[in-house]
């Protein structure tokens, strides 16, 4: 072998192996272990194109993307606490960045598709970060247990469970307590914090329930501001237009509806809602639109919850 054609070898036998541990490097600077609780989890490992499948047990690190089908299940744990986050099925999510260290970290993770549960199972440090990131909105956690889930249009919901979690869109930035929940689109603003424990009840909560309204001769109803016929009356309505209902009031006469670019209430005895619906969203009954009223009984921040 010549001299030149030597050299050539040993260059690029060394590139490759400083390759090989720029690699390695990068992914000691983080690991997690990847758990495969339900077959079907493929793992993209940073700066690669191609997706492995993983049958038991690997570890990744800052920019490996996790993915599974419909089958597959997985938990991938931080921290020797128990941190952890599970992986529904048809789920992708991806490990953006991490500084520190086990007691003094910032963590940033994606959920791109599917629904995840993340437990954080100690209360994190004044300088301790974990964020989440969805399509719709950024979530800042401490000490909690949480749910996100992303549909394919990028919609992007968001369940507490335990603790707080501060859910931020563009400059719109609030804090969801256990048992509520929100929700976001892609470039638009947060939901209402509604009370919500399933993504059922959320989305019923937001986008109301299938219902009929029925009367006797085509009576128009009355819309008023609040749930009271001492609110203000702010236009009328033939049964037949009302087909959802967007909530109700706490002693169960009075529906809410969609009424021009607002909502309005209605009276009415002879409602029927669709069984399947989780549930309608629960108004107090001195709650009204016009806000010179209590707020709604679900509110995020109503005392004694």
């Amino acid at each position: 072998m010549s001299k030149l054609r030597f050299a050539f070898v040993t260059t690029l036998v060394g590139a490759f192996v400083l390759l090989i541990n720029l690699i390695v490097v990068a992914q000691n600077e983080f690991a997690a272990t990847l758990e495969v609780l339900s077959s079907g989890v493929d793992v993209q490992r940073v700066n690669t194109s191609n997706f492995i499948t993983v049958e038991v047990e690997a570890i990744v690190g800052v920019g490996d993307v996790i993915r599974t089908d419909e089958t597959g299940e997985a938990r991938i744990t931080f921290f020797a606490d128990g941190t952890d986050v599970t992986l529904e099925a048809n789920t992708e999510y991806r490990i953006i960045e991490f500084e520190g260290d086990d007691d003094d970290f910032q963590l940033t993770v994606e959920v791109l598709a599917g629904q995840a549960t993340h437990r954080l199972n100690r209360a994190l440090g004044a300088s301790s970060q974990y964020d989440v990131e969805t399509p719709g909105m950024t979530l800042a956690a401490q000490g909690t247990e949480f749910a996100i889930r992303v549909e394919e249009n990028g919609r992007s919901g968001m369940l507490v469970f335990e603790g707080d979690v501060e859910a931020g869109s563009d400059d719109d930035i609030v804090d969801v307590s256990a048992a509520f929940g929100i929700r976001s689109s892609v470039d638009s603003a947060l939901s209402d914090v509604v009370r919500a424990s399933t993504f059922d009840e959320l989305d019923a909560a937001l986008d109301g329930c299938t219902a009929t309204v029925t009367t006797l001769d085509d009576v128009s109803i009355n819309i008023r501001s609040g749930p009271s016929l001492d609110n203000e009356r702010i236009g009328m309505i033939s049964a037949d237009d009302i087909d959802v209902f967007v909530g109700i009031n706490e002693t169960g006469d009075w529906y809410r509806i969609q009424f021009g670019e607002g909502f309005g209430w209605i009276l009415s005895s002879n409602a029927t809602v669709d069984t399947t619906c989780a549930g309608l969203r629960i108004f107090a009954d001195t709650y009204s639109e016009t806000g010179d009223a209590d707020v709604e009984s679900d509110s995020n921040n109503e005392e004694g919850d």
